[in-house]
């Protein structure tokens, strides 16, 4: 989406079910074209001698510019995967075969919204060189010039009547949605109210004012829109055929060429459907098989049957078309519903899923479920953990961070000497040079029991807003050791700690149980 080709194409028509000799007469026909642009003859005349496209006779196979999801996809594909100014290989389409030549690409500018004011030639396309016109055009452009506002001379002077009452104003386009001339002209102006020259078209003559420029989205803005289009044209589903196809490829997958055999004789003998199912008889034998599962002869001339669209006069091709359709549908069917025997990574995956939930359902038959009916074995298990249900202790005083090194050890000299707090925020005040070396907060914290000056940050209980501190700790106050919390207040907490006691318990009495090696080489 991030460019626009401007493109050429030569195509000869081939019908999805034609024969193997009218392929080969098409492929070739589309060769000995393509052998003439390659040595130099005019792309668009060739087009317009040979191309079999109903509207080469007019536009010699000139298509415009074009963007992504405006073209089906093997011809996009290679449109913007050829060069500019060469030839791109022969495609196959549902239409049939091409050739495209390249004539130019483009940054896509997004889409823009323009007024115009037009003189219209009397016949598109047949008064080129109308000087009239030119005159008229070049006189409403001098007027402009001179100062008259752009919508009014629209409202006055435009032709295009769809848009003279707007002030001229048109809906906005892309670049492949306009006739060329007019498009590149209006994406050339450089900001919002810009004014072209007059610009020629077949239609007319046209005056254009910018009005708004919207970018092209990213492609998160985008990736709804990209989404819809590509599962609307069938190339989301290319991962999924390359996947199904690779798989017909391998020894899996077999196809009986006997029994296709007698298909292909039947059909050349039959002159019509009727003919061709009355002529086949029933059998159980395989046609296709994937891996255990089976598509016999029987199954599929039931789904023959079935299908409307099938014509028996298309031969060998009509046989193989729906042969590979029904074994796209019987590998995938297969490949949905057995994935984890096919696929190691899934098989891994899905056990790895199953253990878990083996080991949850365990875990909660074993430990979980019992933990909440047990309340005599959590009230001991409460009594006998009194430490991790009771609070950190609490210091009522003050404490200072010293952040200054030279602060910090004449300190250190201080307490060395002494051995205590007291008096703290005075000993700084007479230590420091300035009060930007220390800072210091009164009040009740959660602390250490027996803790020293400075103080070992790493006794400090987590939940201390002085344990991550880069400087040094100092304090004084009295530390208050904290009664334990009431059982009734904290039974979650103990449920919890008690349930993870168990489970390390359990764990400790399957080891010594079963006393598990590990071959760690293994798992390099």
């Amino acid at each position: 989406m991030q460019y626009v080709v401007k493109a050429s194409h030569v195509l000869v028509t081939l019908d999805p079910n034609s024969t193997p000799a009218d392929t080969l007469k098409a492929f070739n026909q589309i060769q000995e074209i393509r052998e003439k642009a390659l040595a130099g003859e005019d792309f668009n005349e060739l087009a317009s001698e040979f191309s079999q496209d109903p509207s080469a006779a007019q536009n010699k196979g000139n298509l415009g510019y074009f963007s992504a999801f405006r073209m089906i996809y093997p011809f996009e594909k290679a449109a913007f995967a050829t060069e500019v100014g060469a030839v791109s290989n022969i495609i196959r389409t549902d239409f049939g075969y091409h050739i495209i030549k390249v004539h130019e690409k483009l940054p896509n500018l997004g889409k823009i919204r323009v007024a115009h004011i037009m003189k219209m030639f009397d016949k598109p396309g047949e008064n080129t060189d109308d000087l009239a016109t030119k005159m008229s055009i070049d006189s409403i452009y001098r007027e402009w010039q001179n100062g008259e506002p752009f919508e009014k001379m629209a409202a006055r002077y435009s032709d295009d009547k769809n848009s003279s009452g707007q002030g001229g104003e048109m809906r906005a386009f892309t670049l492949p949605e306009m006739v060329p001339e007019f498009a590149l002209a209006a994406f050339e102006l450089q900001e919002d109210g810009a004014v072209s020259e007059p610009v020629k078209t077949d239609y007319g003559w046209h005056i254009i004012k910018r009005l708004e420029l919207e970018p092209v989205k990213s492609y998160e803005d985008e990736y709804a829109h990209i989404s819809n289009m590509m599962s609307r044209d069938g190339r989301s589903n290319i991962g999924t055929e390359a996947f199904i196809k690779s798989k017909m490829k391998g020894s899996d997958y077999r196809l009986n060429e006997d029994a296709l055999a007698v298909l292909y004789q039947v059909a050349e003998e039959s002159r019509d459907n009727a003919a061709f199912f009355d002529a086949v008889a029933p059998t159980d034998e395989a046609l296709i098989s994937y891996y255990k599962d089976v598509l016999t002869v029987s199954d599929f001339m039931e789904q023959l049957k079935s299908d409307e669209a099938f014509n028996i006069k298309g031969g060998e091709v009509a046989i193989d078309n729906q042969i590979e359709e029904m074994a796209f549908d019987l590998v995938m069917e297969v490949e949905n519903r057995d994935l984890a025997l096919h696929n190691e990574k899934y098989k891994y995956l899905i056990n790895e899923y199953f253990d878990g939930l083996l080991i949850f359902e365990i875990s909660n038959n074993e430990i979980w479920q019992n933990v909440g009916k047990d309340t005599l074995a959590l009230q001991g298990y409460y009594e006998n953990h009194l430490s991790e249900f009771t609070p950190a202790p609490v210091l009522k005083g003050v404490v200072c961070e010293v952040v200054d090194k030279r602060l910090n050890k004449r300190m250190l000299k201080r307490f060395d000497r002494t051995g205590n707090g007291d008096n703290l925020v005075q000993i700084l005040k007479d230590n420091a040079r300035n009060d930007q070396q220390y800072n210091c907060e009164e009040g009740m914290f959660e602390f250490a029991l027996d803790a020293g000056n400075p103080v070992d940050k790493s006794l400090l209980p987590e939940e201390s807003v002085f344990k991550h501190y880069k400087g040094s700790i100092y304090w004084e106050g009295e530390v208050v050791e904290s009664e334990p919390l009431p059982y009734d207040e904290v039974v979650g907490q103990v449920m919890s700690s008690f349930q993870q006691w168990k489970e390390e318990q359990w764990v400790r009495d399957l080891r010594e149980k079963h006393q598990p090696v590990f071959e760690y080489e293994l798992l390099k």
